[in-house]
């Protein structure tokens, strides 16, 4: 099911006349109106509770949304996603990455059963140290090379699930081509106990084959010759003979497809690394809870769907407040990698301005996604967040701690979650703040002077999420749960989440500018400008006398 833009355009605008009058409305009286809110606005799947209650929607707004995305058909458009029909119109592919985490014999492809076959023979082999490297020593390190998408989800589960990986390797990453943070990894590593995981869907990613290089460079400078990486270097790519090609052993490829997309691809071989961390059945268990957040997104009721929730609450807040970011504030150290995840998640997939169709889009897309671990957020951007002139929604994620403290700091952690949400709610008027000077002992005077500052607005909107003790099943379900957030949001504002143009503009320009830049490095006078603006030829100028002067020095 498709509704035309006219269409889409019209039930909007609906939508963003009823924010209009719930601005209005603040959320404390919500709660007021309705002795049941609170179980009305949560639901519970796949061992997560969503609790929504917080944000400014009433159960009348609520089934106007509601009411919207069956307008909108999102059910239709899920349906045909996990059947692996082209979702991806600009590429003419699938987005079929639920495949992946399919039950053996329930939907799961055979291309797919061998190769999580093909992960966990390397994974226990090295696990085991009978993975040995080129002089016959275990591997004691793993190297990841990879970025983006074959970045950020790896590195994020390999940190939130480290209390399960007992006798593994130590896991690095590397992404940045900063040569800094190759110069920071490698005097921690011998070569020779080292197994470096080089991770591009396309195999052309620029960062991803410079960092290889050096990995590459360091392993000859140690006596590892070509023959010899065979057993230090591994590739996982959806251009298998290009990175056969680059020097990788075919026997050495683990290969994932096009219908994959980069950022949705944690759950294929690019999760090696983290099968490599937590072994064959602990990933099989964050394969078990995404599948099971994928079998709740498919077939429960939309009011008490977890990512429709998400979706629909993002859309409402974006209509009540165009400008408004996206806070998202784990109290849980564990997934403090969680909101870099998703910056890439949802603003790579929804940060369009066309419709699937090519037309302009006449409402806000995605939020900018951005956040850090509570409780050290509390001592940083948390007072923006209370007495700024923006109003930025927040989702407070919790888990349960694996074992009680004792110093009881896992008590401290929650109740500053559930204080952080309730004082954004309810904020302080001024005749509270100068009742509480007056009687912690300040002079009337002063506290009516002093009043002002303490003043907090409240009625700021924000969701807890509840993901109980973080395990490979719940983390699946966790990060499951975004990827249909994210693509729900996309069907409502009728836009496509699996391409990223806007990621390949710069890389192309890039390639020319690196060139000019080489040359004036080297002293050249480049008669051939690359085409860009004024500022960046003087900054090409600029920054080749730089590197030619660190040349100079270092010869």
């Amino acid at each position: 099911m498709s509704i035309s833009f006219p269409e889409r355009k019209a039930a909007l605008a609906l939508l963003g006349e009823r924010a209009a009058r719930a601005r209005a409305q603040p959320i404390a009286a919500l709660f007021d109106a309705d002795a049941d809110r609170v179980g009305a606005f949560t639901s519970e799947a796949a061992g997560l509770c969503l609790d929504v209650s917080r944000q400014r929607l009433s159960r009348d707004d609520r089934d106007a949304l509601l009411a919207y995305a069956a307008l909108a058909g999102v059910a239709e458009q899920r349906t045909a996603m996990f059947a692996g029909a082209i979702v991806n119109p600009t590429e003419g592919r699938a987005a079929w990455h639920s495949a992946l985490r399919a039950a053996p014999g329930r939907g799961q492809p055979t291309e797919v059963a061998a190769c999580l076959t093909q992960m966990s023979v390397l994974a226990e082999s090295v696990r085991e140290g009978r993975w040995r490297g080129e002089r016959g020593e275990p591997i004691a390190d793993v190297v990841c090379v990879g970025i983006g998408g074959s970045h950020l989800g790896p590195q994020l589960a390999c940190e939130a699930l480290v209390a399960q990986a007992t006798a593994s390797p130590r896991i690095h990453f590397l992404s940045n081509v900063d040569p800094a943070a190759w110069a920071a990894l490698h005097p921690r590593l011998d070569p020779h106990r080292t197994l470096g995981v080089v991770a591009s869907k396309s195999w052309r990613t620029l960062e991803t084959a410079r960092n290889m290089a050096a990995l590459v460079d360091w392993f000859e400078a140690a006596g590892i010759n070509e023959r010899g990486r065979a057993r230090h270097l591994v590739g996982v790519t959806a251009a298998p003979a290009l990175a056969v090609a680059s020097g990788i052993d075919p026997d050495a490829v683990f290969p994932f497809w096009d219908w994959v997309g980069g950022r949705y691809s944690l759950w294929s071989a690019i999760g090696l690394p983290v099968m490599l961390a937590i072994g064959p059945q602990g990933f099989g268990e964050l394969l078990a809870g995404a599948r099971a957040m994928d079998e709740h997104f498919a077939a429960a009721a939309p009011a008490a769907n977890l990512p429709l929730t998400l979706a629909l609450v993002a859309l409402w807040n974006r209509l009540l407040s165009p400008g408004a970011t996206e806070v998202v504030v784990p109290y849980c150290e564990p997934l403090r990698r969680l909101p870099a995840y998703l910056q890439q998640l949802q603003m790579e997939s929804n940060g369009k301005s066309v419709t699937v169709e090519g037309e302009a889009l006449d409402w806000p897309s995605a939020p900018v996604t951005w956040g850090a671990a509570g409780t050290d957020a509390q001592h940083s951007f948390f007072q923006a967040l209370h007495q700024g002139t923006d109003v930025h929604p927040v989702e407070f994620i919790l888990a349960l701690p694996d074992r009680p403290d004792p110093q009881r700091r896992d008590e401290a952690l929650l109740a500053n979650a559930i204080a952080q949400a309730q004082a954004l709610m309810q904020g302080r008027t001024r005749p509270a703040v100068v009742e509480a000077l007056v009687s912690a002992g300040a002079d009337p005077a002063r506290a009516a002077r002093e009043a002002a500052h303490r003043v907090h607005p409240g009625d700021r909107p924000s969701t807890m999420l509840l993901v109980g003790r973080i395990e490979p099943r719940t983390l699946g379900a966790l990060i499951a749960l975004y990827e249909h957030k994210t693509v729900a949001l996309a069907w409502l504002l009728g836009i496509n989440p699996f391409d990223q143009w806007g990621v390949e503009l710069g890389k192309q320009m890039a390639a020319p500018i690196e060139a000019a830049l080489g040359a004036a490095r080297r002293g050249e006078t480049v008669e051939a400008q690359p085409a860009g603006d004024a500022a960046s030829r003087a900054w090409i100028a600029r920054l080749g006398a730089a590197l030619r002067a660190l040349d100079d020095a270092t010869d």
